[in-house]
């Protein structure tokens, strides 16, 4: 009897060539052990039950393409070919697909991200940032052809003054996610916006995939300013909702959200200009009423003959200092006319009695002259008390003002010789206030209405 004998690589050829035909196109489920990933991308992990077990492998091509991480403990369903690998003599399931057994691909991937970057802490409530009060720029990251930018600029245009600057991104299918990470990068970093929202109209689980990728949850971990994501319909939760610092059920209401803070701000900026104005009416009624009061005062009335009367005391005041130089000057030459009458005088004269007779008049006169100059200087001093008593600058201390026409300074005294539109300077005990004339309501005069005129304030008897 002859002996066929194989050569090694021979037999695990035809074994090889048998598997393909009996076991190629195979689904196998097990429970995922010892799963590890080359530098090339290539997956391997071993398939087991209850009593025996199956190496795999998953080629880099395939394994990139997978939703989720196949990791020990999971128990999965692979679709693929048994081969015997030539360098061992092992079998091994070439995997070219792979389920998760109970909840799906997507689903599963959603949960490791989910539990992975909670763990990081990006879901964390302290790293959330509040929207500013009053946002002026909002940058959008959406389809610029959707329906979710439509909707979100018509409940805009409620705010004529905020400016929307839109970053296109696909928001669906391959891509999707790096682009829409690359338009929340961009935005976040350019300084022309105060908050950005991230979103998309609703779908199916796969449709709103992008929103669950980690390179859009990273950029909007990384964005410098404040995020909310308006992700599908309201039952939908993303993995960006979960990073946004804001969530919004949907597009529409994530751009309510922007537009409630400054319909607030406004709301209480108009409360505000409101109660403003009443304060200011009220004051003002408050000095009307006071000036009606002060229009009746026989005080008041006096002022006019007191100012009329400093004036007179100030300009004789003006006068006192050269009546004392005068004076001084004439005491001055009568005492040089001594001096030379004595130089004249014998010397016999100037002897005894008579030096005493001179000496005396002199000291008399300076006497004279000492008392007069303190009684020219007490009358000065008693003028300018009685002129600072008097001075319109004190009343204005009290509580009065002076106006004068712009560049004249003759106060006005009667407001008929004021037309609309003429600028009036009016002068307070600290500092001077501008106002323009505005046209008087008609109001029937006092001297045809038989009741006398009040005296007027500041006034000396001149119409201007």
């Amino acid at each position: 009897m002859t002996r066929k004998i194989w050569r090694v690589g021979d037999l695990i050829r035809g074994v090889n060539e048998l598997l393909s035909q009996g076991f190629s196109g195979i689904w196998v489920e097990g429970e995922v052990t010892n799963a590890s990933q080359s530098s090339r991308g290539h997956l391997y992990f071993t398939l087991k039950d209850a009593s025996s077990a199956l190496d795999c492998v998953m080629w880099g091509s395939r394994a990139r393409s997978l939703r989720f991480n196949v990791e020990d403990g999971l128990a999965v369903t692979a679709f693929g070919s048994l081969t015997v690998y030539p360098q061992r003599g092992r079998f091994q399931l070439v995997v070219d697909q792979i389920e998760p057994q109970g909840a799906g691909a997507l689903q599963l991937a959603f949960e490791q991200l989910k539990a992975k970057l909670a763990a990081e802490g990006l879901f964390a409530p302290e790293r959330k940032r509040p929207l500013p009060a009053l946002p002026q720029r909002v940058g959008i990251v959406t389809s610029a052809t959707g329906a979710a930018l439509r909707d979100m600029l018509k409940i805009f245009r409620r705010v004529s003054h905020v400016h929307v600057i839109l970053a296109h991104a696909t928001v669906q299918g391959e891509g999707a996610a790096a682009e829409i990470a690359r338009g929340i990068e961009r935005l976040g970093s350019s300084g022309l916006v105060d908050v950005l929202i991230v979103g998309r109209g609703g779908g199916s689980l796969e449709d709103l995939w992008a929103f669950n990728e980690e390179v859009v949850a990273r950029a909007i971990a990384a964005s410098p300013v404040p995020v909310i994501s308006g992700v599908g319909h309201e039952v939908d939760f993303t993995i960006a909702d979960f990073v946004a610092d804001v969530r919004a059920a949907t597009p529409t209401h994530a751009a309510e959200i922007v537009t409630s803070r400054i319909e607030e701000q406004e709301g209480r900026l108009d409360d505000a200009e409101g109660r403003l104005g009443r304060a200011l009416m009220r004051h003002v009624a408050l000095a009307r009423a006071r000036l009606n009061g002060l229009e009746g005062s026989s005080g008041l009335a006096r002022v006019p003959q007191r100012i009329r009367l400093a004036r007179t005391r100030l300009r004789a005041a003006d006068r006192l200092p050269g009546l004392i130089e005068r004076l001084a000057e004439r005491v001055r030459l009568r005492l040089e006319a001594a001096e030379g009458t004595l130089r004249r005088t014998p010397a016999k004269l100037a002897a005894g009695t008579q030096r005493e007779f001179l000496n005396g008049r002199i000291h008399a006169l300076e006497l004279a002259m000492h008392r007069q100059t303190e009684r020219a200087g007490a009358r000065l001093g008693s003028s300018e008390r009685a002129l600072g008593h008097l001075n319109p600058r004190a009343i204005l201390d009290r509580g009065y003002s002076i106006t004068v026409r712009e560049g004249e300074t003759a106060p006005l005294k009667n407001a008929a010789g004021i037309g609309p539109g003429t600028v009036l300077v009016t002068t307070l005990a600290r500092g001077q206030l501008r106002s323009v004339a505005a046209p008087a309501p008609h109001r029937t005069s006092s001297r045809t209405s038989g009741v006398p005129d009040q005296p007027r304030l500041f006034d000396d008897g001149e119409e201007r």
